[in-house]
């Protein structure tokens, strides 16, 4: 019995793995990009996770997903909580499949031909027909597996030696919680488990009590999976997984509390056999259900609470340069253009401080210490955008791609310009340049108040307007120290370093005017 039913687990997970992994291969960038586009608003977001987990049978796969695409800065925090809460829905799907198709109904041929039919499209089939013969397979072998797990549990008349031959203590169910989440963990999938466990069941191996109990923590038992994942991931990565464990937990608790009401009502069902199984199915979407409708109201503070949890330490302006985003081309360089978002706004505001003469001159020191900060993040993200390759024939991405190449040239002149101390100091001071300090301050302001947005998709032609008028302003400013050198009321030295400093800023402006043109939506390609 052990043999055959580690067997019939074994054909399980494969079935599993090539299922999953098959329908990702099909989806490839799509069910990424999919996430990201359709994750808009709480409720959206909820949905999308569910669905999503839901056609690949991977809750794993969607929490690993949403983990990628917040580091690499493409979904807001309290978004990719909703997607989890969402995964954790779908992910319930499994267990009505398993009650109802694999314990109800006798599939095994069908099951077994699908493997066939699987194995054939692998061997003849070309493209996308060989890449779906692997969910195609994945599917049958799920069914076989739990053909073998029944047979398995059919001999099997006193149950297995699980603690208690029920769960009328919190102690006895606390342990089995904790089994639950232990087969988890050595499956490396909560949908193997409760297939186990629903196929115990359903064999009269264990009682519906000790079954939702296990179940309950297998529903945890997928959490240090998602904390590994976000190891060494950017903070915003690591929140999202630790609100995917705070949330299994805390949907564990309110499942052990109405344990002894669903155990009660199973009973007065009469649920035996096949029916305690769809039984059993109903309560892991229950308890999810529940967990779900506690947290989405009160989404927005969820996520703040989990943000206290897990604190930022300093600001990390390459937070989004994961090696996780590295993997999509697409992917890495709209992580690449909201870390230079970040950096545009981090380098307005330094500009603020040093170029507008409205600071102490320890506020001026601390700036020079963050610019530095500003200046080594764009060097990381050159090297980070110097392994991403986009193709040419992807009209979109590849325009993109050229854009934050432009974007990130131009924002490393600024820096570059911006530790002139030289011509900065004389246009921070100088009299004559006072009416263009007062116009640059505004531009900064609009631009600082824009760019920090995770990729922005709100107009950019205010921010583009701001600094057109610079020239303007500065030939305006230029005619008058020229002017006063003719009549001389101004010395001609001072003068030259008045004309300097009024040009350092045009060419600082213009820098900055063409960095906002190239990181705006969409994404202005080539133009430069």
């Amino acid at each position: 019995m052990t043999v055959q039913l580690l067997g019939g687990i074994g054909v399980f997970l494969l079935g599993m793995v090539l299922l999953t992994e098959g329908l990702k291969g099909l989806a490839g960038s799509a069910f990424r990009r999919g996430l990201a586009r359709y994750t808009g608003g709480h409720v959206r977001a909820v949905v999308a996770g569910a669905l999503a987990t839901a056609v690949i049978q991977s809750s794993t796969a969607t929490t690993m997903t949403t983990i990628g695409l917040v580091a690499a800065g493409l979904l807001p925090s309290v978004n990719a909580v909703g997607v989890i809460l969402g995964a954790n829905l779908g992910t319930t799907s499994t267990a009505w499949i398993v009650a109802y198709f694999g314990l109800k109904v006798d599939i095994t041929s069908v099951a077994l031909m699908m493997v066939a039919i699987g194995a054939v499209m692998r061997l003849l089939g070309k493209d996308r027909v060989a890449a779906a013969a692997f969910p195609v397979a994945g599917f049958g072998l799920l069914f076989v597996g739990i053909g073998l797990m029944q047979a398995a549990m059919a001999g099997v008349a006193d149950g297995f030696p699980l603690p208690g031959a029920d769960t009328t203590t919190f102690g006895t169910s606390l342990l089995l919680v904790l089994i639950g989440a232990a087969m988890t963990i050595v499956m490396q999938s909560s949908s193997a488990a409760v297939a186990t466990t629903l196929t115990a069941l359903s064999a009269g191996a264990i009682g519906l009590e000790q079954a939702a109990a296990m179940v309950i923590g297998q529903n945890v038992g997928t959490a240090p999976k998602a904390l590994l994942a976000a190891l060494g991931a950017s903070v915003h990565a690591r929140r999202t997984a630790m609100a995917h464990v705070v949330f299994n937990v805390g949907t564990a608790v309110v499942a052990l509390a109405i344990l002894p009401a669903f155990v009660w009502f199973g009973a007065r069902l009469g649920g035996e056999g096949g029916d305690a199984a769809l039984t059993l199915a109903a309560f892991h979407t229950l308890f999810n259900v529940v967990g779900v409708a506690l947290v989405l109201p009160w989404l927005g503070r969820f996520t703040f609470l989990v943000a206290r949890l897990v604190p930022e330490r300093g600001v990390v302006l390459t937070r989004y340069l994961s090696n996780a985003s590295a993997e999509d081309g697409p992917v890495a360089v709209k992580a690449a253009r909201t870390t230079l978002l970040m950096c545009t706004a981090e380098l307005g505001d330094e500009a603020t401080v040093l170029a507008t003469g409205v600071a102490s001159a320890r506020e001026q020191h601390a700036a020079r210490v963050r610019l530095e900060r500003v200046r080594g993040a764009l060097d990381q993200t050159r090297t980070f955008l110097a392994g991403i390759r986009s193709d040419s024939s992807k009209e979109s991405a590849h325009r993109r791609h050229v854009s934050v190449l432009h974007a990130l040239d131009h924002l490393q002149r600024a820096v570059a310009l911006l530790g002139r101390s030289a011509a900065l100091e004389r246009f921070a001071r100088a009299p004559e340049t006072g009416e263009l300090r007062d116009y640059l301050r505004e531009a900064l302001k609009a631009m600082v108040t824009w760019s920090p947005l995770l990729a922005p998709d709100g107009p950019a032609e205010h921010v583009l307007a701001a600094f057109a008028g610079v020239p303007d302003v500065r030939r305006a400013a230029r005619r008058r120290v020229l002017r006063r050198v003719a009549t001389a009321d101004a010395d001609p030295d001072e003068a030259e370093d008045t004309l300097e400093a009024l040009a350092w800023a045009n060419a600082f402006a213009h820098h900055l005017q063409r960095a906002v043109h190239h990181l705006r939506e969409p994404a202005p390609g080539d133009d430069a």
